[in-house]
């Protein structure tokens, strides 16, 4: 069973998008289709990416060049290198957001014995930045690295109750439909980030995927900024309405533990 897809954003091009800096965005298109989809030819990898093959062969031989793309000599597919993967270690090592947040992590997926999922805002995103699974053996599934929209997931929902810009942010952001329960009238929306404010935990009633249920808690940094939250999805029939609001509870205390150890590392903020 799945929460969560592996972006909410697009590879291909959009009319909509401005020509400024054209050159990088391509790159950067060539190289989020390599790692994502593996080797490719270049015809398959100017489909996938709506760049020509002109414009595609000259930004991977500059990309080849300086070490972020191979060819192989036999098929003339080009693949990503691991350098990709040396810059993302030395982004997620500085600071380290995870490890402050483990044993709350683990206590709650013990006493929950559902996944328990971490995440960062990134714009109107999260980030998922670590997952615990749950022992049981019909569980969600969330990749670490992926993104979903803030706003119809519970870790999401969690930060932006807290963001201090409030309702003008609420009655501004934009609301995609991703199923029946997702939350798309900013009025409603906004009724829901107070209702989650006062009661210190969200809920995400399938608003992401239906069939899956989850209950989220703000992390604080030491300066008292809301960008994290802790939160435990499950399958729907096991996380009723009785079910969440015995587990809230459990879901603010960990959020707070999480906070208390990250408080101590002032990089964390």
């Amino acid at each position: 069973m799945t929460e969560e897809k592996t972006s909410s954003k697009q590879t291909t091009t959009s009319d909509a998008t401005p020509r400024r800096d054209s050159t990088l965005r391509n790159g950067l298109r060539i190289v989020e289709a390599l790692s994502m989809r593996g080797a490719m030819s270049l015809g398959d990898l100017s489909r996938v990416t709506g760049i020509g093959k002109a414009t595609a062969h000259r930004l991977l031989q500059t990309l080849s060049e300086e070490g972020y793309v191979d060819q192989d000599a036999e098929t003339s597919r080009y693949a990503a290198t691991m350098r990709i993967w040396e810059v993302a270690m030395m982004r997620s090592e500085q600071p380290d957001r995870v490890s402050p947040c483990l044993p709350a992590m683990q206590r709650l997926r013990d006493l929950s014995r559902e996944t328990v999922i971490l995440g960062l805002i990134d714009g109107d995103e999260i980030l998922y930045l670590h997952r615990l699974d749950s022992p049981e053996a019909v569980r969600t599934f969330t990749r670490v690295g992926d993104r979903a929209p803030a706003h119809c997931v519970a870790t999401g929902k969690a930060v932006l109750a807290f963001d201090p810009a409030g309702e003008e942010r609420w009655r501004t952001m934009t609301l995609d439909a991703f199923g029946s329960e997702t939350i798309t009238d900013h009025k409603a929306f906004a009724a829901d980030m107070k209702a989650t404010r006062d009661r210190g935990h969200s809920i995400n009633r399938g608003e992401w995927r239906g069939g899956v249920r989850a209950i989220g808690a703000p992390i604080r940094g030491w300066n008292g900024r809301v960008r994290m939250a802790l939160s435990i999805a499950g399958p729907a029939e096991r996380m009723p309405d009785d079910r969440i609001a015995e587990l809230a509870p459990l879901v603010m205390a960990a959020a707070e533990e999480a906070s208390v150890a990250l408080q101590g590392r002032k990089d964390n903020s």
